[in-house]
């Protein structure tokens, strides 16, 4: 009996533990702005200052910024040709080219099923992932017809965290790490150990807790530490193989060791 008391608490303790890789860094490179959205696959970079959203990209800067719709809650840049921003408080988004020209506006409070989105995100080329205050569900919208293709079961708790791609859905709740299917079929569920942020990195996740960075994957079933150097993580994005900090005016990039591709 002790002898299996014993494999048991091993098992658990290969599944839970914290180990240390080592990341490789790329440069750092000052950035004066209020917040660092993050970097596309065209290596554009894009930041938010006073309510303004900026892309700058081969010396080129380009910019938007609306005062009546009030704060910018959010900027999605997974499609860099369709860039989607909402703003929370007046429950719209608007869609824009890769010059941050306005192309679409879609006010929520005047569709035909009204929605309190409590965040949105980009899915697939026509649609976007919502997850809706009133329903305690997610879903994915079509930005065309203005109506839910398909929605998960009510979710207990609202999310505190998302990160979102054209294929699956990461949720970050205060008590679950939850991934869904654009079908809106459950895949991932486990419980959240104070985890604070969540991005999306291969079939896997990065996440933030107490300025430390750690990735999971299906395949290891474990929450690796990154072995971050001491730096005050305010925001962190990941595009490719390359991680993204942004500390005190300084954008820090990092290749993500090979053992989590």
């Amino acid at each position: 009996m002790r002898i299996l008391l014993l494999l048991v608490l091993l098992i658990l303790s290969e599944t839970t533990s914290f180990s240390q890789d080592v990341l490789t860094k790329i440069n750092s490179t000052e950035i004066a702005t209020e917040h660092f959205v993050g970097v596309d696959n065209f290596s554009a970079l894009y930041t938010v200052n006073q309510n303004i959203l900026y892309k700058k990209w081969n010396a080129q800067t380009w910019q938007f910024g609306d005062y009546t719709l009030g704060t910018l809650s959010k900027v999605s840049i997974t499609n860099p040709l369709k860039i989607l921003l909402f703003y929370q408080n007046l429950n719209t988004i608007v869609i824009l080219d890769k010059y941050l020209n306005e192309i679409n506006r879609i006010d929520f409070n005047t569709t035909t099923n009204f929605k309190n989105p409590a965040f949105v995100s980009q899915a697939n080329d026509q649609s976007i992932w919502l997850f809706d205050n009133n329903t305690q569900q997610l879903e994915i919208f079509d930005l065309d017809t203005e109506e839910t293709l398909f929605t998960t079961l009510p979710i207990k708790g609202i999310p505190m965290d998302e990160s979102c791609n054209f294929n699956y859905c990461w949720l970050l709740t205060e008590h679950k790490i939850l991934q869904f299917n654009i079908y809106g079929n459950l895949l991932t569920e486990m419980l959240n150990d104070h985890f604070e942020n969540i991005h999306a990195y291969k079939k896997g996740i990065i996440l933030k807790k107490e300025n430390n960075l750690y990735h999971w994957s299906p395949k290891t079933n474990q929450f690796v530490s990154l072995g971050l150097p001491e730096i005050l993580i305010e925001d962190f994005s990941v595009t490719g193989e390359i991680l993204y900090i942004y500390s005190a005016g300084i954008l820090h990039s990092y290749n993500l060791p090979q053992i989590l591709n």
